[in-house]
Order: C-alpha cells, then structure tokens, then sequence
C-alpha cells in the first residue's frame, strides 16, 4: 500500500507557485540530477542511476497519459545499456586515467550527419504523432506534435552520443534543456523551469569537464 501511494501522482510531497509535487516526480528529478551530475564528471556509474531514473519517467509518462515521452524511456534503457558498455569496454587507445572510454569529437561529416538525422527524425516523428489518433482512438490529438518531436529527437540524439562519450552530445542537451526552460515558463510552471535550469549548468560543466579531460589525455600523449 505504501509502495502505490509513493507512485501515485495524486500523493502531493509539497507544493511549489500553487503546484503539486508528487513524491513520484521529486524522486525522479533526484534521479535525473544525480544522473546527469555524474554524467558531467565523466562517471561510468550514472548509467546505473539512469536505469532506475528510466522506470521512473515511465511510471511517471503512464500516469499522465504523455504516451510519446513514456515510449521513449525503454528506447532510453537500451541505450543507456549500451553506453555502460562502451564506457566501461573501451577499444585499445581509447582509455582515459581510469581504463574507461576516453572523450572525443565527432567529424564535420559526422556532424552534419547528426543534423540531418534530428531533422528527419522529427519530421517523421511528428507527422506520425498528428496521426497517431488516427490510428489508434484511445490517444488523443496531439496537442504540439512536432515540439514534441523536437525534444524527442534532441534527447535521442544526446543520449546516442553520450552512450559514445562524444562531446557534441552536450551540445545537444543544452539545446534541450534551453527548450525545456522556455516551454515550461509559457506553461505557468514554476518547479519544472528550476529543474531545467539545474540540468542546463550541469550540461555545462559536462561541456567544459570532458573537453578538459580530452586535453590532458592528449598532452599526456
């Protein structure tokens, strides 16, 4: 009984501008936080903490009925599984000081491949989510179908270079999380803004900490 009330969305833990904060959300944005923190300082062990933040979000996406953001947390795992393996498993030359996979940069080619594969992803995504109700009737019409796409497809792609500790993928968390920032002060939220801006400087300390231990690595060699 304890366990369904914590997951419930109904249990306020406190409130915050007139909103409700569920126990279920504030453990998440802990999860979250820690994960991306330890993810910043170059830490294997965040994937371990985005596992369970994984479930979470899940749990959390069910019980609001945001179906395309609880889709995208088991995709999240797999890559989040496969980025603890690459962390951890680094190729030969490929080490930083603690025999895990050494930070680099994509190529200009690569970049642009990145680009193009977020725009065809979100006009993809987002064409299929003005049909999904279409589809199938138990979801609704999607309120902003290719702002969510958006942030779909700039998570996906964060999360994809992250798994491969390459820098670029911060750049693709701050433009989400300047996103998420400017989308939850036009919906009158007061806590999520505070939590974006949280994630954003740790997104920077990521961008300027793995660029560092590039530089030592290559002076050292």
């Amino acid at each position: 009984m304890i366990m369904i009330e914590f997951l419930s969305l109904d249990n306020i833990f406190f409130t915050i501008g007139n909103q409700g904060i569920s126990y279920l959300e504030f453990f998440g944005v802990l999860l979250g936080l820690t994960s991306v923190f330890l993810a910043s300082l170059a830490r294997a062990v965040n994937y371990w903490v985005g596992f369970v933040y994984a479930f979470v979000l899940f749990l959390m996406f069910l019980q609001k009925h945001l179906y395309t953001n609880m889709l995208l947390q088991p995709v999240s795992l797999g890559i989040n599984i496969y980025g603890l393996y690459r962390w951890t498993r680094p190729g030969e030359g490929q080490k930083n000081s603690r025999n895990q996979l050494l930070t680099s940069f994509l190529s200009n080619r690569q970049r642009v491949r990145y680009v193009l594969l977020l725009v065809g992803f979100i006009l993809f995504w987002g064409f299929f989510l003005t049909k999904l109700h279409l589809l199938w009737d138990v979801f609704p019409p999607a309120r902003s179908p290719y702002l969510d796409a958006s942030v779909a497809g700039l998570m996906l792609m964060a999360q994809i270079l992250s798994a491969q500790k390459k820098w670029e993928c911060w750049i693709f968390w701050i433009l989400l999380n300047i996103g998420n920032v400017v989308m939850y002060i036009l919906s009158g939220l007061v806590f999520m803004p505070i939590v974006a801006i949280c994630f954003l400087v740790f997104n920077f300390v990521g961008l300027v900490h793995w660029k560092k231990e590039w530089e030592k690595h290559r002076e050292i060699c």
